[in-house]
């Protein structure tokens, strides 16, 4: 749960920068640009969100079962 979150909200951050920053937030060797490829690839490590979002239903259904 905390590595979805943390991954999400960094999302968050970095999508609002390159609103912020607009076309250069998109151009190479700009740091924003550089972020919001490091950020995405954390969504992807060890599974995509949505993947994350089921084990973790999964798991709390899982817990709910057995009280």
């Amino acid at each position: 749960m905390a590595k979805m979150t943390a991954t999400e909200n960094a999302q968050r951050v970095i999508d609002r920068a390159v609103k912020v920053f607009g076309s250069r937030g998109v151009k190479r060797g700009m740091i924003v640009e550089s972020l919001y490829h490091e950020i995405r690839a954390h969504r992807i490590y060890r599974g995509a969100t949505e993947v994350q979002k089921v084990i973790i239903a999964r798991d709390l259904a899982a817990e709910l079962s057995r009280v």
